[in-house]
């Protein structure tokens, strides 16, 4: 017994170097990726929290920062990565808004390269299985779009993660009951919710998937409703705690909390491309985030997922029969799978009939990709029991293969991966979707004109949905000297990324400018620079 646990702690410990390494030559590609749209917002909306805080700790009572001030800068949800990157900002001393971008970017990767660990725990938890464990990060890393956000995405990824570290803990606390457990799962469900409304579908699924499981047994009845109350009570003070919103009126503030987001969401308007159209973001069609996730993610993944899903479908009327005996408790496998399956396809449904606006892809269901990967694992494993060792190694294979061309592409289109279409009809995706909705692109732009122009003053504009000034930010001081953001009139740089997909120049006087530099991804232009001609 104590060389199968040596042996567990030995690849353990393989899977904890493999994630750091990632992590450290990673780091040096961090600042190849550019500053969002977001970014900017997202900082100031964490540094007026930190002002609340600070000021209502020391008692101010007669500051500019208030709770109606507050208020009326939080339009969306809590912001606890935005407060402690302030936080940790203030700390260290980092000062300059370029080094601020650059540390945001790197909390963001290592929380999600920590995320990675505990999902392989997660993994070797369910399956007993080193190789599965290890492949299943393997799938995320190399999904392209998640990679590449991973750098950035403050938002999306930061709350994937999140939700990892809470099922993990959650499938810790069903293997044992204990106060400890309780509190720690307590705290991941507050931040959860704390970072996203969404947050509320996995938590409120968790609780009933407890109750009809444990409850259903009259033995342990009152040990099990006391459980229900702790977390209920754990969560509800974690929640108050990590929200500062709520300090000053809880009740009220909660509601107006809730109230901000579905407000924002329902006028947020944007124009996405979606099928070759031109469609507003409230028009979309209920498919819309469904067909991005198909497009986007490697296709080896997608038919795994395909299986893995299928064969649970045929394993749940079993389960849920099992379960109407009295005596009959799901152990914490059977447990996990019935809770995350159902909890994929209720947020699915319950976000296609949500009167919200879609844009941006796929991006506000992330969250939902480690399950992708659980039951695509899910689907490996059926394929293992299913075939014998002469077709799993043919499968084997077809895997290695695409994910192969994953890390080639990836390479290829660096700093661009978060770009990626698989291969099932790539050609038309990159043409009839939208492309840089980031606008990361910017900051290889720049760098291209500050290489190839020598002047003292450089005059530059974008059109249309863009993070130039983010990315003019996020340049050094000597640089920043050089580039004047300015009017279209003005420019001697045009810079369209191509995310409204504006071909139509008539605005401007075509005769004086000529093509000058493009960004591509897979032979597409993504962002194109326009030079005045009297430049040359």
């Amino acid at each position: 017994m104590n060389k199968i646990n040596n042996l567990r702690k030995y690849k353990d410990y393989l899977i904890y170097v493999f994630i750091g390494f990632f992590f450290i030559i990673c780091l040096f590609f961090l600042k190849d990726f550019g500053v969002t749209l977001d970014d900017e917002i997202y900082y100031l909306n964490g540094l007026n929290t930190y002002n609340y805080v600070k000021n209502f700790l020391l008692g101010v009572t007669n500051s500019e920062i208030n709770v109606d001030v507050y208020r009326d800068k939080l339009k969306e949800w809590p912001i606890i990565f935005e407060f402690f990157l302030v936080f940790l900002s203030e700390v260290f001393g980092i000062k300059p808004i370029n080094k601020i971008y650059l540390f945001s970017h790197q909390i963001n990767f290592f929380i999600f390269c920590l995320s990675l660990i505990f999902f392989y725990k997660l993994i070797n938890k369910r399956y007993n299985n080193f190789l599965f464990s290890f492949i299943s990060i393997i799938f995320i890393i190399l999904s392209p779009r998640i990679f590449g956000e991973s750098f950035f995405n403050s938002r999306d990824i930061f709350f994937m993660s999140l939700f990892i570290f809470y099922i993990y803990f959650g499938y810790i606390l069903l293997e044992k009951k204990n106060i400890k457990n309780i509190i720690i799962f307590s705290i991941f469900t507050a931040l959860l919710l704390n970072t996203k409304i969404l947050g509320l579908i996995p938590i409120l699924l968790f609780l009933f998937f407890y109750i009809y499981n444990f409850l259903n047994t009259s033995k342990k009845i009152s040990k099990e409703k006391n459980i229900i109350y702790l977390f209920i009570l754990c969560t509800v003070i974690s929640i108050y705690v990590l929200w500062p919103y709520l300090w000053n009126n809880p009740i009220v503030n909660l509601y107006l909390a809730f109230k901000n987001i579905l407000e924002v969401h329902e006028n947020l308007l944007v124009i996405n491309l979606y099928f070759g159209n031109y469609i507003q973001s409230d028009l979309m069609p209920w498919h819309y985030r469904i067909v991005w996730f198909f497009i986007t993610t490697p296709l080896i993944i997608i038919l795994l997922f395909l299986i893995g899903s299928i064969f649970q479908c045929t394993k749940i009327p079993e389960i849920l029969s099992k379960t109407l005996n009295k005596n009959y408790n799901m152990n914490t496998s059977q447990f996990f799978d019935l809770y995350l399956f159902f909890c994929l396809i209720f947020t699915f449904l319950t976000i296609a009939e949500l009167n919200t606006s879609k844009f941006g892809g796929w991006r506000h269901l992330y969250f939902l990709y480690p399950i992708v990967i659980y039951f695509t694992i899910f689907g490996l494993s059926f394929l293992q029991d299913k075939f014998n060792k002469k077709y799993f190694v043919i499968i084997s294979l077809l895997i290695f293969i695409n994910m192969t061309y994953n890390i080639l592409w990836m390479f290829k289109n660096h700093p661009n991966q978060y770009l990626y279409f698989n291969n099932l009809k790539k050609n038309y995706f990159v043409k009839n979707f939208d492309l840089d909705w980031w606008g990361l692109s910017h900051k290889s732009v720049l760098d291209h004109i500050l290489k190839n122009d020598n002047s003292d003053k450089i005059n530059v504009y974008a059109k249309g949905f863009t993070s130039l000034r983010n990315t003019y930010l996020f340049l050094s001081e000597e640089n920043k000297s050089r580039i004047v953001l300015s009017e279209m009139s003005k420019a001697d740089y045009i810079i369209d990324n191509k995310m409204k997909r504006v071909r139509d120049y008539k605005d401007l006087n075509y005769k004086e400018f000529l093509k000058f530099y493009v960004v591509e991804v897979d032979d597409q232009p993504i962002t194109e620079v326009y030079k005045r001609i009297n430049k040359f």
